[in-house]
């Protein structure tokens, strides 16, 4: 099964008026009672803006009506001067959690100097307006120029993947207020490096979901293709016990069937880049699961994966 929504219903009433061109597309889901909760990146013109809008689906994962909000109208920022001047005005990406039992959405300010920026920002479950203002992120260690990709789970307290190949485990804490510190948690794994050589390293994607003994971390590798980049949608597997080291990696990427009509049908948003299949949202649906992602930086959409396709992708790893 696969779900793509069209543009128009995934547009806030009050942003229709000014908006040309309109782009939706790399939604974050997570289950929101018998329905789900769709955070997602609208990008329209005149003027390219980066904004998040969110709804509510039901159990059909078709839109409620009226409940398509313009998200990111409600961030205020107390001291704007703390942050550059993008992080008011380039919302990017936004993941859907629940963590410790509260909604959070998490987004990043783009790609701009000398660092981008990530947040985590607390919802309301009934009105989805924020609660307090946004919490920027903080690392003690090492840490990458742009970052975009880092992905939540929780498991005897909250962590997070900081990257995948190697892997390496953050932990962090959503008590307290101001920014949230993160720190390394147990030893970096390296990862076996066969399907990277071949489609680009792994980069985090939708969080990770628990099954059994273990954690299925759907995301994404970036490869060269005839006209420029190619987003891949792929899945590997952690260990749901500490340290939380990786026991499957793919060896193939995920197969999603798409219409010809989903796919590009406006000028590219990045000269560089080819197809587009971003991986942003990831849940358990009786036997299957369902993955939310964007389609070429302009669509939004929803597939039904059979466990069995996509254990079918997973080969264990094996260590010296």
């Amino acid at each position: 099964m696969l779900r793509v929504f069209e543009n128009h219903e995934l547009m806030p009433d009050e942003w229709k008026d000014a908006a040309g061109v309109v782009r939706t597309f790399n939604p974050g889901l997570v289950r929101d009672g018998t329905g789900w909760l769709l955070a997602f990146r609208i990008v329209s013109e005149p003027g390219l803006r980066r904004r998040i809008a969110m709804c509510r689906l039901d159990d059909k994962l078709r839109v409620v009506a009226g409940s398509v909000v313009p998200w990111s109208d409600w961030i205020h920022f107390p001291r704007p001067q703390d942050f550059a001047p993008e992080a008011s005005v380039w919302f990017a990406d936004p993941r859907l959690y629940r963590l410790a039992g509260r909604q959070f959405v998490h987004w990043n300010s783009g790609w701009h100097e000398p660092q981008n920026h990530q947040f985590l920002q607390e919802i309301d479950d009934r009105t989805l307006r924020p609660i307090g203002p946004p919490r920027e992120f903080r690392l003690r260690g090492q840490r990458q120029k742009l970052e975009k990709n880092w992905t939540f789970f929780e498991r005897d307290g909250l962590h997070a993947v900081y990257s995948i190949n190697p892997h390496r485990i953050l932990t962090f804490a959503v008590s307290g207020a101001g920014p949230i510190v993160f720190a390394d948690f147990g030893q970096v794994v390296p990862n076996p490096d066969g399907f990277a050589q071949v489609h680009g390293g792994l980069r985090g994607g939708a969080p990770p979901q628990i099954l059994g003994r273990h954690f299925y971390s759907f995301c994404h590798s970036v490869e060269n293709g005839n006209d420029g980049y190619r987003y891949v949608p792929s899945v590997y597997r952690f260990s749901a016990m500490k340290p939380f080291a990786p026991t499957d990696m793919p060896v193939r990427s995920l197969s999603i069937e798409l219409p010809g009509s989903s796919r590009r049908a406006m000028p590219k948003l990045n000269p560089a880049v080819s197809d587009v299949l971003y991986p942003a949202g990831a849940a358990r649906d009786g036997d299957q699961w369902l993955l939310s992602f964007g389609i070429d930086d302009e669509r939004c959409a929803i597939a039904r994966l059979s466990n069995h396709d996509v254990e079918q992708t997973l080969a264990p790893v094996t260590r010296a």
